[in-house]
């Protein structure tokens, strides 16, 4: 494996694992924000 392609490997990792915090975080406020909608109706 050359420097290049270990660096490439690195990079592209991280991205993914950003791209899945992203996701989670923004699943998390959704159903957050889905949860305050439903108590305020239920008043």
């Amino acid at each position: 494996m050359t420097q290049r392609t270990l660096q490439l490997n690195q990079r592209g990792r991280l991205i993914v694992l950003l791209l899945i915090a992203l996701n989670s975080i923004y699943t998390f406020f959704s159903t957050f924000e889905k949860a305050l909608t439903d108590c305020e109706r239920a008043r």
